[in-house]
């Protein structure tokens, strides 16, 4: 709250879209207009990046141009300023705009990301309840998906494609990181919504069985197990792969012991990890 207090401006992506200014919303007709708050949005969703007057006019009129796109953009861009209370907000470069960089204002989608990136990390270098600390901390920042109100825009998906992986990756670590530190009451609440998200996937539903299993529910551990089986099958004409099996052996000889060591090489620990050559995803 004390960085949002100083910085005085936050803008929402995730679930709806809100600007608030001094703690307070702005108002949607302050925009003066669907377009305007689309632009910002999409300015904001790539912050910090130049965009292109064709790429705007694009996607604010994606299926008939006015007759001078140019000269709209600019109309918008000036209400979209007003409406912020801050000009200098949006950039104006050669042939486009921008939307100025970080410690100008909040971006809950950034917070939300650089805390998974943390999370990731913390879980790979052997301390799950620091890493907990950051997954319950990205998890707090997700109202709702992303740029919701741009669902079917061409423009929004990368970045709602981007952020929903990393959804799944804030569940998954917060799965692991929940077991390693001895909670599995929070590791199966958090597995059982990634599983509702990604059915097939199976790095959820091997945390999930992990999770029941070291809550000391077998059974339901291994019916678990066995659903994912029968729909793996009867949907994609597959089985379950090599270390789903030998979790399953585990568990029906009673040898199912998770710990930090193995739980930190979980998929959603590697998943977050940087790799050499590649920037991780903003």
């Amino acid at each position: 709250m004390n960085a949002r207090a100083a910085l005085g401006l936050e803008v929402r992506l995730l679930g709806r879209f809100v600007v608030r200014r001094a703690g307070q919303e702005v108002a949607p007709a302050a925009f003066g207009g669907r377009l305007v708050q689309t632009l910002i949005r999409l300015l904001v969703s790539r912050r910090g990046s130049f965009v292109s007057k064709d790429v705007l006019a694009e996607a604010l009129w994606s299926e008939r141009l006015p007759a001078d796109p140019a000269a709209n953009i600019e109309v918008l861009v000036s209400r979209a300023r007003r409406a912020l209370s801050d000009p200098s907000l949006i950039l104006t470069v050669p042939g486009g705009y921008a939307f100025a960089g970080q410690g100008r204002c909040l971006v809950d989608a950034e917070e939300f990301a650089t805390a998974v990136r943390a999370g990731g990390e913390e879980l790979a270098a052997g301390r799950p309840a620091v890493a907990l600390r950051r997954f319950r901390e990205a998890l707090d920042h997700w109202e709702g998906e992303p740029l919701a109100e741009d669902a079917y825009a061409d423009w929004a998906q990368d970045y709602r494609r981007t952020l929903a992986r990393m959804h799944l990756d804030a569940l998954e670590g917060t799965v692991a990181a929940a077991l390693a530190t001895g909670q599995p009451g929070e590791a199966v609440a958090v597995a059982e919504q990634a599983v509702t998200l990604e059915p097939l996937r199976e790095a959820s539903r091997l945390l999930l069985v992990e999770a029941l299993a070291a809550s000391g529910d077998q059974a339901a551990a291994l019916a678990a197990l066995a659903a994912f089986r029968e729909r793996l099958a009867a949907e994609l004409g597959l089985d379950p792969s090599p270390p789903a099996l030998e979790l399953e052996r585990r568990i029906l000889r009673g040898q199912h012991r998770p710990g930090p060591a193995r739980v930190g090489r979980s998929p959603a620990a590697v998943a977050a990890r940087p790799r050499p050559g590649r920037r991780p995803p903003r």
